[in-house]
C-alpha cells in the first residue's frame, strides 16, 4: 500500500473527480484539506432540554461594508463546549474508487487544543458523499467553528490486490447527518469543568450552613448562661 504524493494528489483528485468541489490550494504535502459544511450537531449540556437537542444548519450571508466600499462575506459559526461531544459535516464530497483506501485525521491546530477524532481513521472504498466528523472536546475552553473553516485531512493510498469491485462501500451517497446518529448520543453529557462547578456550589452552600449551625450553637450558648445566672 501506496500512499499518494502531493503531485498525484493534485492530477489524480481533479481528473477523477474524487474531490468536489476541488481546490489545488488545499493540496497540504501529501494530504487534502477538507473543510467545515453546512450542517453539526452538539451534544447539550447537562441541564439543557433535550427537546433543544438536534442538528443545525450553518450558513453564509453577504453585507455591504461601507469602510471597504464592497460587499463582504460572513459565515455562521458555532461551539463546542468543553467535555461535549459533535458530529460535523464535511463542505466537500468524496468520491473513494474501488482500489483506493482514505485515511482521516484533524488538522494538527485543532488536535493541539484539545479537540480529539474519534469517527475512526479510514474512508472505505467506494464511499460516496460527505465524510461525518465524531469529535470531542477535551480542552479546557470552548471550541469555536465557522463554515468553511479548513478542519480535516483526507490522505489516499493504493489497494494493489483486489481489483473485483465485490468488497467495496455500496450505500447510498452521505449528504447529511442522519438521525440515526444524534438519536442514539442525543442526552445530556456533564463535563469536568461542570462537575467542578457543581461541587464548588456545594461546599459553598454547606459552609452556608455550617456556618449557620455555628452561629445557633453560639446562641444556645450565651442563652443558657443568661438563664442559668438567672
Amino acid at each position: 500500500m501506496a500512499f499518494w504524493g502531493g503531485a498525484r494528489l493534485s492530477r489524480e483528485i481533479e481528473q477523477r473527480d474524487i474531490v468536489t468541489p476541488f481546490n489545488s490550494k488545499n493540496i497540504d504535502c501529501n494530504s487534502y484539506t477538507l473543510c467545515m459544511g453546512d450542517e453539526y450537531y452538539v451534544t447539550p449540556d447537562a441541564g439543557f432540554s433535550i427537546r433543544k437537542s438536534r442538528k443545525l444548519a450553518l450558513t453564509s450571508r453577504s453585507y455591504f461594508s461601507p469602510t471597504d466600499n464592497r460587499f463582504l462575506h460572513k459565515a455562521d459559526t458555532f461551539t463546542i463546549p468543553p467535555g461535549q461531544f459533535a458530529f460535523l459535516l464535511s463542505q466537500q464530497s468524496v468520491k473513494i474508487p474501488s482500489d483506493v483506501m482514505g485515511f482521516i485525521s484533524l488538522r494538527s491546530g485543532m488536535k493541539f487544543r484539545g479537540l480529539i477524532n474519534v469517527s475512526g481513521f479510514h474512508v472505505d472504498p467506494g464511499f460516496e458523499g460527505k465524510l461525518i466528523y465524531s469529535v470531542f472536546n477535551a480542552g479546557p475552553s470552548a471550541f469555536s467553528i465557522g463554515l468553511g473553516d479548513p478542519l480535516f485531512k483526507l490522505w489516499l493510498a493504493d489497494i494493489d490486490d483486489d481489483e473485483s469491485g465485490e468488497y467495496v462501500w455500496s450505500s447510498e451517497p452521505q449528504s447529511e447527518i442522519p438521525n440515526k446518529l444524534i438519536s442514539e448520543v442525543a442526552k445530556p453529557v456533564s463535563s469536568v469543568q461542570q462537575m467542578e462547578t457543581r461541587v464548588k456550589n456545594l461546599e459553598n452552600k454547606m459552609a452556608i450552613v455550617l456556618g449557620v449551625i455555628g452561629a445557633l450553637a453560639t446562641a444556645a450558648v450565651i442563652i443558657a448562661r443568661i438563664a442559668g445566672a438567672l
